[in-house]
């Protein structure tokens, strides 16, 4: 009768104890399973922000390839907002990103669109004549205040007078978001950029 508990009790103890391990191996393949899962979706989130970036900057080329946003800012976001870019991420023939205009606030001022930070006409002195880029901006107009001080012998300053070309060097900022309406991915992609204008459209700055 003692023989008979005594292998009951072994044998409940053996089975308490697979129970055990059971559990610990199920343990550790839901962790596993947890982990494997986070890294796809990791892997899956930096692949659609590649694919926004990707699409933002493809969109910023496209701006940069004429300067009418550099001299007509106010249309050109208006026209990209009313129809943005799109990119067929996935090749299926359907686009899946947009990019626009989004608004952006910069030294308290919200909008949208390019922003120019500063406008500066170039002195004649600074272009090179034998420079094709240049020789359409000489100008034989009088002398104007550039904006640049010298300092006189009592210690205060003098503005110079030199004669300004008819182009303008203007640095600009420029934000577009990509939205991806499949994975809900949305990136703000900004990219500074340096124009020269005609001086007869230096736009106002910020």
């Amino acid at each position: 009768m003692k023989s008979f508990r005594s292998r009951a009790g072994q044998s409940g103890s053996a089975l308490l104890v697979t129970l055990v391990f059971l559990l610990l191996f199920a343990i550790m393949a839901g962790t596993v399973f947890r982990n494997s899962l986070t890294s796809v979706q990791a892997i899956g989130n930096m692949q659609w922000r590649s694919e926004a970036i990707t699409a933002a900057n493809d969109a910023i080329d496209r701006i940069l390839s004429s300067a009418d946003f550099a001299t007509n800012a106010l249309v050109v976001t208006q026209q990209v907002n009313a129809a943005p870019f799109q990119l067929d991420a996935n090749g299926d023939g359907v686009n899946d990103i947009s990019v626009s205009f989004p608004v952006v606030s910069l030294d308290g001022v919200a909008r949208a669109g390019p922003r120019c930070l500063r406008a500066e006409p170039i002195p004649n002195k600074d272009l090179d004549p034998e420079s094709a880029r240049d020789s359409g901006c000489f100008a034989s107009s009088l002398g104007s205040s550039s904006g640049i001080a010298l300092e006189t012998s009592d210690g205060g300053t003098a503005p110079t007078s030199q004669t300004l070309s008819l182009c303008a060097n203007t640095e600009w900022s420029i934000t577009v978001r990509a939205v991806d309406a499949v994975t809900n991915t949305s990136v703000d992609v900004v990219q500074g950029v340096g124009v020269r204008v005609p001086s007869t459209s230096v736009p106002t700055c910020e």
